[in-house]
C-alpha cells in the first residue's frame, strides 16, 4: 500500500467519519494526492463514505470489516507466493536443484497462512461485528 494511503487508512481506523478537508489537514498532502489515495482505498474495499445531511460533502471511514479485509489480502499474497514456489520446485525437480531453502520458505508461508486462517476464525467468534460483511 502506498505510504500516503497507509497514513490515511491509519487516520480513518482511529477516527469516526472524517471529511475530505479533515483528511487533507491531517495528512498535510496535496488535494490530488489525498483524492487519489482515498479512491485507491475505496477501490480496495477498505474505506467507505457517506453523505451527511443530503449534501455533496463526503465523509470517510474504514469499512466495518476492515480487519478481515486486511487479513484476507495478506492471505491472498501468501497463496500467490506459495504457488510460485511450488512451480519452482516442480520445474527444478529433475535438474539437480537443491530445493531445501525454497521448501523451508514455502513451509513458513503455509504456516503463516494457517495462522491467518485461525486468527480470522478466532476474531469472528468474539461476536464483534468488525469481521462481519
Amino acid at each position: 500500500m502506498p505510504p500516503l494511503a497507509s497514513k490515511i487508512y491509519s487516520i480513518l481506523i482511529l477516527s469516526e467519519y472524517l471529511s475530505f478537508n479533515e483528511v487533507l489537514t491531517l495528512t498535510k498532502a496535496s488535494k490530488s494526492s489525498v483524492s487519489n489515495q482515498i479512491n485507491f482505498l475505496i477501490n480496495e474495499g477498505r474505506v467507505e463514505f457517506i453523505y451527511k445531511d443530503n449534501k455533496r460533502k463526503r465523509y470517510f471511514k474504514t469499512k466495518e470489516d476492515y480487519l478481515k479485509k486486511t487479513l484476507e489480502i495478506h492471505q491472498k499474497k501468501i497463496q500467490k507466493e506459495t504457488d510460485i514456489l511450488s512451480k519452482i520446485i516442480d520445474y527444478n525437480k529433475n535438474r539437480g536443484f537443491d530445493g531445501e531453502l525454497v521448501s523451508i520458505f514455502k513451509n513458513h508461508l503455509l504456516n503463516e497462512k494457517e495462522n491467518l486462517e485461525q486468527t480470522i476464525y478466532k476474531l469472528s467468534q468474539t461476536g464483534n461485528n468488525i469481521l462481519d460483511t
